[in-house]
């Protein structure tokens, strides 16, 4: 049984990591239960979204670096979703939780223009934020003040599993979000 384990988990990765699509049921992230806020101070988990698609990434709000890029990333897969009539809700969740409160989410969200009602900003309790990068696979530490982290974008079904990812430039974000 660990064999096969092992072998799903390294096919999923190995998906992962070439944007292809996931075995059904490889990653399930609306069956995870971890408390989160989001920008408005309510209380939410993933599980919440169940029925609806998503793509979800995770970034912080002081980030000057990465985050600009993928932010355009973002911006990239929202035009594309309206351009095919698909509707999808983007979540961010913080890799910053000391500094990345409500109101910081909504400075950053209105300084980019991240308006639209199926934009969500989440933050997770410290213990819980390296849990959940380590679920969307992405790695992320400090350096000085700063934080680097993966440069990734995760496309998640009306269940909850992850079927696309990109993580590279010269993506195509129309079968992207597909």
């Amino acid at each position: 049984m660990k064999r096969r384990t092992l072998r799903l988990g390294l096919a999923a990765a190995a998906a992962l990591l070439c944007g292809a699509a996931l075995p059904a049921g490889a990653v399930n992230l609306y069956r995870d239960d971890i408390r989160l806020t989001d920008d408005h101070g309510a209380a939410v988990t993933l599980a919440d979204w169940r029925g609806r698609p998503a793509v979800l990434t995770m970034e912080y709000s002081g980030c000057r670096f990465t985050c600009s890029a993928l932010v355009s990333w973002l911006k990239a897969a929202q035009a594309a979703a309206d351009a095919r009539g698909r509707a999808l809700d983007f979540i961010v969740i913080s890799l910053d939780p000391q500094n990345d409160t409500p109101a910081a989410w909504t400075r950053y969200r209105r300084s980019r223009g991240l308006e639209r009602s199926n934009w969500h900003f989440l933050t997770a309790a410290g213990r819980d934020t390296p849990v959940l990068a380590r679920r969307l696979g992405i790695a992320y530490w400090r350096e000085e003040e700063h934080i680097v982290h993966d440069f990734k974008l995760l496309r998640v079904d009306a269940a909850g599993e992850v079927i696309r990812s990109v993580d590279s430039y010269g993506a195509d974000f129309g079968r992207f979000v597909e």
